[in-house]
């Protein structure tokens, strides 16, 4: 087996744990701005963006208690044993100081930052459950 073709087209979805999945939800509704596609008991679905081939771009939340689709249901689920990093969203440059201001000015602690490599302005903040989270916009500029 070689190297692959590229025939991955698109990140089609980031699903998460989490302790409180309704005010998780609320965090990413009202704070994020995420639509939502579908909530159940143990988890809730929103759309990021248009993904590829009619299968949009989605961010799931699971409750810790749903181990419904773990394939060994004996692991011990934890937040300290995530390999998770951040999650990064894609914001306009245009929107950028108004995010940054509308986030703080909910008691929200930003790191921002640039990442002159890539051509992008950063800003970092924690969910309410610690994931870390980023939005990002390009800027040619830096």
């Amino acid at each position: 087996m070689g190297k692959s073709d590229r025939r991955i087209k698109g990140l089609g979805e980031v699903s998460i744990i989490v302790q409180n999945l309704d005010e998780m939800q609320k965090f990413y509704e009202d704070v994020i701005g995420l639509e939502v596609l579908r909530r159940e008991e143990e988890y809730v679905f929103f759309k990021i963006a248009e993904g590829y081939g009619g299968h949009t771009q989605n961010l799931a939340l699971f409750k810790v208690s749903d181990r419904t689709i773990l394939t060994d249901k004996s692991i011990d689920l934890s937040s300290h044993q995530s390999t998770l990093h951040h999650i990064a969203l894609n914001i306009a440059l245009e929107d950028y100081e108004f995010e940054k201001n509308r986030l703080e000015s909910l008691g929200i602690k930003i790191y921002a930052t640039v990442h002159e490599w890539l051509h992008v302005r950063s800003m970092y903040f924690p969910d309410p459950e610690g994931n870390q989270l980023e939005l990002v916009c390009y800027d040619k500029t830096v």
